[in-house]
């Protein structure tokens, strides 16, 4: 076991969902925090987390991306700014399909969160500008990642925004019920 132990790694409701809140050193000249660390992570795992691609996004306020399910799993941090991050339970032999968890990520609390290939990944920009950062287990490219309407009135999400601002692609994907008919039979 390594030095900074897998107590900074913490489960959620949705299994296989962790937050990570590794601590942050600063002093009057910024600060200094590791953001990943792979021994810790594939301990708490049971499998190795090994990434390929890295992906990073800047936004608005009020910009909300998703709900995007990704067959690789993730490992999410936002750098500048923050977010309401939501991911959805979409694996259809889950005890949890269809349940998902807000967790707040940014420069207010540090956090990170480790998303599971299957699970529906979404965010909201809650600052006035925000950079989002993650760490992907295959290679981007068309037609990998199937998709769910955020405004699902079956999932229910209370998005941190009045007026989200969202793409015609993302305003246009289909509910959880069609993506996944057999579930809801």
């Amino acid at each position: 076991m390594s030095e900074q132990n897998q107590d900074y790694i913490t489960e959620t409701e949705l299994a296989g969902v962790f937050i990570i809140e590794r601590p942050v050193h600063g002093d009057e000249r910024g600060f200094f925090r590791e953001l990943y660390r792979k021994t810790d992570l594939d301990t708490r795992l049971g499998f190795s987390f090994e990434p390929v691609q890295t992906n990073h996004s800047r936004s608005e306020k009020n910009i909300l991306r998703g709900i995007h399910i990704a067959p690789w799993n993730k490992l999410v941090t936002v750098y500048r700014g923050n977010v309401q991050q939501v991911v959805v339970d979409t694996r259809p032999d889950s005890e949890t399909f269809g349940k998902h968890i807000s967790i707040a990520l940014g420069e207010e609390n540090f956090r990170s969160v480790f998303v599971p290939a299957g699970m529906g990944n979404a965010f909201v920009v809650t600052s006035d500008i925000a950079d989002y950062c993650y760490l992907t287990t295959d290679y981007w490219a068309p037609g990998k990642e199937t998709y769910v309407n955020f405004q699902d009135p079956d999932l229910g999400i209370n998005w941190q925004t009045t007026e989200p601002i969202v793409s015609d692609a993302d305003k246009q994907h289909p509910l959880l019920r069609e993506v996944f008919p057999n579930k809801f039979n």
